[in-house]
């Protein structure tokens, strides 16, 4: 089902012909990093067009988003389940991945599940991140990941019931059980939050990719990091959630 969707996103690659062109020296630093330090990634060039069109709608006339600036972007389409880390570049009108991987996001067909909300959600201290405990439930399953793995919080956000009706959930973006959650990355799975895998996990944290307020906060903000971070210099705030279903026909 995934390589049905990158073959889809194929035909939409090459938007900006420049692309490559004149990319600060960080940002190739970071792709050769995520090579190597993400055991789950997955072809990237196909995934180009649908991260620009859906990143560059979602922020239009947003001043948050005036300079340079990574951020995850995750595609919510049961038929694609692809996230990925993105660099921006505003003033050049493009972004450049840096690497694609497998999520899983929310399934809304079974009870007590939730479609995860599309949008732009910040990744602030007013909705503390915080680290998983590694507890097994009554399945074995490691919900949020092993002990130790970023939970990043984004706070109450709404969504929709299967009947339509309006709905709030608390999305959070995590790690999942390494035996059992782990193999089914790359369809709809979650009870509405999104789930990456391990190496991603550590990849985000490790980097600060989306840090940028807790790195510039109170000494509590800069307790949720790592002490052997390496941060990077285009930290942003943001998980953009989309859905390329809105692109199919065009």
């Amino acid at each position: 089902m995934m390589i049905r969707a990158i073959s889809l996103f194929l035909l939409l690659f090459a938007w900006f012909p420049a692309a490559r062109a004149f990319l600060p020296e960080e940002v190739e630093s970071l792709k050769t990093a995520f090579e190597k330090e993400v055991d789950r990634a997955v072809p990237g060039n196909a995934y180009q067009k649908l991260a620009e069109r859906e990143i560059f709608r979602l922020i239009e006339g947003n001043r948050d988003f005036s300079s340079p600036q990574y951020v995850v972007f995750v595609d919510r389409n049961p038929d694609s389940q692809i996230g990925s880390i993105v660099y921006i570049d505003p003033d050049a009108k493009r972004v450049i991945i840096i690497g694609v991987f497998p999520v899983s996001t929310g399934n809304p067909h079974r009870r007590g599940f939730f479609e995860t909300p599309a949008g732009i959600f910040r990744n602030s201290p007013e909705n503390m991140d915080y680290r998983a405990l590694g507890t097994k439930n009554s399945k074995g399953w490691r919900g949020l990941g092993k002990k130790g793995s970023r939970v990043w919080d984004f706070g109450w956000q709404k969504t929709k019931l299967t009947t339509g009706s309006p709905y709030e959930i608390r999305l959070l973006m995590h790690a999942t059980d390494p035996n059992f959650g782990e193999p089914r990355l790359g369809k709809v799975d979650s009870k509405g939050c999104v789930r990456v895998p391990a190496s991603v996990n550590a990849f985000l944290d490790r980097h600060g990719i989306i840090d940028a307020s807790y790195e510039n906060g109170s000494a509590r903000a800069k307790s949720v990091l790592l002490i052997t971070r390496e941060p990077t210099r285009f930290a942003g705030q943001y998980l953009i959630v989309g859905d390329s279903r809105s692109f199919q026909g065009t």
